[in-house]
């Protein structure tokens, strides 16, 4: 079960470093109060947000594109991340009394892991369709095809799962007396498979979003005013797509590189995490804050920034049915940063 010496062999999400030891364990409640705080309003932006995004996209027919099928599925995978919220404050204010058992354990590690990992990575499929339909606009008719589209979502999520099995055997529940934590151990295979996570769900995303909009920015900058539009126009909607890319790439940046830092903390040849309970306490609840402001957020940046998704959102909060037509360079525009 739990050790005694302080190694660096597992560790809990709250509660001690180490599991039995005494001293100051947890963090009091002006630590834990705004962060509370903080995660319900996640919670209630994302369910919002997500719930909206999948409700537009159902209710709406010409919303069934290819490309709103990577947003449907982001949504969907945002929404039920964000569902573990209310277990997570439950956690931070009973963190040594884990209340689902063992099996609830490794399903709860399993399923959070899958469903943030799938994220990511249908993310980054989607970055790349922005990219190729830019960039290569006969490649348009291809891209467009829903088979396509549902085979890259499928192998997403069958990636996420195959990613996920290591941990099954790295999942315990250590009960003692009254208390029960559910903890993760870091054996050498799970280590390898961590760092391998680090480069496949953060340094390979983040480059090619780094990247790709680069190059779409230029691509938009360099774009010609054309089929009437006021010169002004163009160029104010230009402007406009171009900060909502940058938005993009640095919010993924800022809510995913705390959870890089500490996956490489634990990784790291750290003889004693006693010595950096504090310092590995703060960092967890940063990534656990961070990681759901990015399912709260999503649906603002891939969404309702859309021209076309905020008309068909407004529209599903008055109760209408919409019935817009876009011009072929409006579409083209839209499509390549929504």
């Amino acid at each position: 079960m739990a050790h005694q010496d302080s190694t660096n062999s597992f560790f809990t999400w709250f509660g001690p470093i180490v599991i039995g030891e005494d001293g100051d364990k947890y963090d009091d409640d002006a630590v834990k109060i705004p962060v509370s705080i903080l995660l319900v309003l996640c919670f209630i932006m994302s369910v919002v947000g997500n719930v909206c995004t999948c409700a537009v996209i159902i209710r709406d027919r010409s919303m069934r594109t290819p490309t709103n099928c990577y947003l449907f599925n982001i949504a969907i995978a945002d929404l039920t991340t964000a569902l573990f919220i209310p277990f997570e404050v439950y956690v931070m204010w009973a963190p040594d009394a884990y209340p689902f058992g063992e099996v609830g354990c490794i399903i709860r590690f399993l399923a959070w892991e899958c469903l943030c990992n799938c994220s990511v990575l249908t993310i980054a499929a989607f970055t790349v369709e922005r990219y190729l339909v830019v960039s290569k606009p006969f490649l348009r008719q291809k891209l467009t095809l829903k088979p396509r589209v549902y085979k890259i979502v499928a192998t997403n999520w069958l990636v996420s799962v195959c990613f996920c099995l290591p941990f099954l055997f790295a999942i315990h529940l250590y009960e003692k007396n009254d208390q029960a934590y559910c903890y993760l151990t870091l054996p050498v295979f799970l280590k390898l498979e961590i760092v391998t996570e680090m480069c496949v769900f953060f340094v390979i995303p983040m480059t090619m979003i780094f990247v790709l909009y680069i190059l779409i920015a230029f691509k938009i900058k360099s774009m010609k005013v054309s089929n009437g539009t006021s010169p002004v126009n163009g160029k104010q909607y230009r402007d406009k797509t171009i900060v909502m890319l940058a938005a993009v790439a640095a919010t993924f940046f800022f809510c995913w590189f705390p959870f890089f830092l500490l996956r490489l903390v634990l990784v790291a040849p750290i003889n004693k995490w006693a010595d950096y309970g504090k310092m590995l306490r703060t960092l967890r609840y940063i990534c656990l804050v961070n990681v759901y402001i990015y399912t709260a957020v999503n649906p603002i940046l891939y969404s309702l920034m859309s021209r076309k998704f905020s008309r068909a959102f407004k529209d599903l909060l008055k109760g209408r049915r919409r019935n817009t037509v876009f011009s072929t360079s409006t579409r083209h525009t839209a499509t390549a940063v929504s």
